[in-house]
């Protein structure tokens, strides 16, 4: 519809344009025409077809041919049927319905006898039909919480002070390594350590097991520097906005049909806020289309 003043369409040819451009979507490999006239086998006469998918495998074509409702109310079994008789009359191998105001029971049914496919179309576009589309959207938050532990069997003595895990560490051939809490964190924050929720104990905090640190008394003792992980998890539960997305719903199904969408930004802070608290997720009584995890950051920077 570039470079047409949509006002000036005609709203049945419209529709008949956003569906053809999301079967191209859909179908890259295909042909996707619209407003095609076929020949009719046993009507002996031309039928047009809103919209015609064409495609070879091998020495075959397939046929598809998609109808475009734009009533105000959902196509009944009469529409089915007389659809069904279209698509047997051009030799489709496929038909499917298009209805944005949907379809009644008794066309659903009578659609899945005669095994045609029915559907709504979801588009976020600039258009009569545009849909305002979420995502349900599960939120797995964890935060860690350190405990450092000091093992020393060097026979000089060592005193060690409450914070010992900001003291300056060193490898057995004196280079600085930095500190305990600085190397536990960044390894946090790079995603070295374990991030399953739960206790993890008996962490080397270092590559290397041995260090070195100062005895308190002007002299380097060796000493192993360990850690202790907790995580939690927050989980949370709710609906991202998709800002972009071209597709079918599944009258049958309810799934939408779409090989590609765009979600809207995800703010940790109104997550916390505004989502919904999940204790289990045993409880969510749908499956969330995505699941994002997210970590806690210490952010140490220079």
């Amino acid at each position: 519809m570039a470079g047409q003043d949509k006002s000036k369409i005609p709203d049945w040819k419209a529709l008949e344009q956003l569906v053809a451009m999301i079967q191209r979507q859909l179908s890259p490999d295909a042909i996707v025409q619209h407003n095609v006239m076929l020949d009719g086998i046993q009507s002996e006469t031309k039928r047009q077809v809103d919209v015609l998918v064409e495609q070879s495998i091998g020495q075959y074509k397939m046929r598809i041919v998609i109808d475009c409702k734009d009533y105000a109310n959902p196509v009944d079994v009469k529409g089915v049927e007389e659809f069904h008789g279209l698509v047997q009359d051009v030799c489709a191998h496929q038909g499917a319905l298009v209805c944005p105001a949907g379809f009644t029971k008794s066309a659903l049914r009578r659609a899945q006898k005669l095994q045609i496919a029915l559907y709504r179309p979801v588009s976020t576009g600039d258009h009569k039909w545009r849909a305002e589309v979420t995502a349900p959207v599960l939120c797995d938050f964890r935060n860690s919480f350190m405990s450092f532990g000091i093992r020393c069997s060097s026979p000089k003595p060592l005193l060690i002070p409450n914070e010992f895990y900001n003291l300056p560490v060193y490898s057995p051939e004196n280079e600085l390594l930095g500190t305990a809490l600085e190397i536990a964190q960044a390894r946090w924050d790079n995603g070295a350590l374990p991030s399953e929720p739960g206790e993890h104990e008996e962490l080397l905090i270092f590559e290397q097991a041995k260090t070195q640190i100062d005895n308190g008394y002007g002299e380097k003792v060796e000493v192993i520097l360990t850690l202790r992980l907790f995580i939690k998890q927050n989980l949370y539960l709710g609906h991202l906005p998709i800002e972009d997305i071209n597709g079918l719903q599944d009258e049958h199904t309810g799934h939408i049909v779409t090989n590609a969408f765009t979600l809207g930004g995800l703010n940790p802070d109104e997550v916390e806020r505004d989502w919904q608290r999940v204790e289990d997720k045993s409880t969510i009584e749908f499956e969330p289309l995505l699941k994002v995890v997210g970590y806690n950051c210490y952010g140490i920077g220079s």
